[in-house]
């Protein structure tokens, strides 16, 4: 559950809190791919999605409780909440966990993690932000990276698995996306960190039905072998890595952001041949080298684009 926003002037930059923040977050959101294979071979995805946001939930209560920032949402906060909680944080979760059915661990990481490249185009189209040279690079090396992964020489596609697992990843950054335009256009009326509680909350009130209508609770099998893998991607994953990355988008400018989500996939890829012994071929990581450098350039761009913000904001002021 990635969210962008505005950091920091660079004079209060905490590098060191930031990036041990950012550190963790790739460490842990990378290692949860593997992980997440591995609790799916007990649970139909669905219903490791909601025990899995349910366990995020509670996680978040207590951090917010614990910080002492724990409120009831402000009304004017309540489209947000729903919109982040059923889009990027159900939708886009759901879908990924049900590709990765399909996908080997680190290529789902891959995919999963091109969602900065999409949201330049919807920011230019929906928001009217500026299509630059370097952003248009960027963007252009995201899609060549997928091409790469994705050319009908790399996969199989004879098994319609393997389309089908892409297609729900590739439908999930496309949501999340969505969703993140929303909360581009939206003026926060509470404390970011004290409204994730209710974001998770909301999305295991929507999906929890879904996953209880289409899956039988059943086929879980409770063993440790389930326990734990649900238990990291609910904790760790769901809940204390987003409250991580929260306080590191005070802390550090977009360009470390855009270093994060190129490295989360990188972990992937390390920690699911690690764990599962997957080899990933060289299409995979000529893409993901190709993604992560859309990425970063992405980063760059909206680095300098905030600070000629920042410096067109001073000179205004000192003008008047």
């Amino acid at each position: 559950m990635r969210k962008a926003g505005p950091g920091p002037a660079n004079s209060q930059y905490a590098w060191g809190l930031g990036y041990l923040l950012l550190a963790a977050t790739a460490l842990g959101w990378g290692l949860n791919f593997p992980i997440l294979k591995l609790g799916l071979e007990n649970s139909p995805p669905l219903l490791f999605t909601s025990l899995r946001m349910a366990l995020g939930t509670l996680t978040m209560f207590i951090v917010a409780a614990a910080m002492g920032i724990l409120r009831w949402p402000a009304r004017g906060d309540w489209p947000v909440l729903f919109s982040v909680g059923v889009l990027q944080n159900m939708a886009f979760i759901s879908l990924v966990t049900m590709g990765l059915q399909y996908l080997p661990a680190g290529r789902a990481a891959i995919l999963a993690y091109t969602t900065p490249i999409w949201v330049v185009p919807a920011a230019a189209l929906f928001l009217g932000e500026r299509f630059t040279l370097p952003r248009a690079i960027g963007v252009g090396l995201g899609m060549a990276g997928l091409m790469v992964i994705l050319n009908p020489l790399s996969l199989t596609w004879d098994n319609p698995d393997v389309l089908l697992g892409a297609g729900l990843i590739m439908l999930g950054t496309l949501v999340w996306t969505a969703g993140l335009i929303h909360v581009r256009r939206h003026h926060w009326h509470g404390e970011v960190l004290s409204l994730i509680p209710w974001q998770l909350l909301m999305s295991v009130l929507v999906l929890t039905p879904i996953a209880l209508l289409v899956e039988d609770p059943s086929e879980i099998i409770w063993d440790t072998t389930f326990l734990w893998p649900l238990l990291f991607s609910g904790t760790v994953a769901s809940g204390l890595c987003v409250a991580a990355q929260v306080a590191a988008i005070r802390s550090l400018p977009a360009v470390s952001l855009s270093l994060s989500s190129a490295s989360v996939p990188a972990v992937g890829l390390l920690s699911a041949a690690w764990f599962l012994g997957e080899r990933p071929s060289q299409t995979d990581l000529i893409g993901f080298v190709l993604i992560a450098a859309g990425i970063l350039v992405v980063g760059l761009a909206d680095r300098r684009q905030a600070a000629r913000t920042r410096a067109a904001t001073a000179g205004e002021s000192a003008s008047s």
